[in-house]
């Protein structure tokens, strides 16, 4: 796998007077799977924080480095998840997140579909 040059910091504002902020890094695979590509983001969220529901058109894995956050899918039970641990979210697969007292830190990594946006917001 190769780091591309890319790197940005986006800053997201939802329903707190926190920021959400994810850096992220785009990485070529080396797989050989055309048509793929890997991002990689480490997002901090703010304590009392629900991301908005959205889908990614690829595979999702997180990793919580410190704090706590709540996995929510539609129609499945919340998966909690503190530091150290971790969750897998299938594509395409309908979610959000939310934080409580601590807020949370992440590593989030996605095989993702190249040349489509991170993510496709829902209501």
């Amino acid at each position: 796998m190769k780091l591309n040059d890319i790197s940005q910091t986006i800053k997201y504002n939802f329903s707190t007077s926190e920021t959400t902020t994810a850096t992220t890094s785009t990485a070529s695979s080396d797989t050989g799977e055309e048509g793929k590509e890997i991002i990689v983001s480490r997002v901090s969220i703010p304590p009392h924080t629900e991301l908005p529901w959205h889908w990614h058109p690829g595979e999702e894995f997180f990793y919580v480095i410190e704090g706590s956050v709540t996995l929510k899918r539609r129609g499945e039970p919340d998966l909690p998840a503190g530091a150290g641990g971790a969750q897998n979210i299938a594509v395409r697969v309908i979610h959000t997140g939310s934080t409580g007292e601590q807020g949370a830190e992440l590593v989030i990594f996605r095989v993702h579909a190249a040349g489509e946006p991170e993510r496709y917001l829902v209501d």
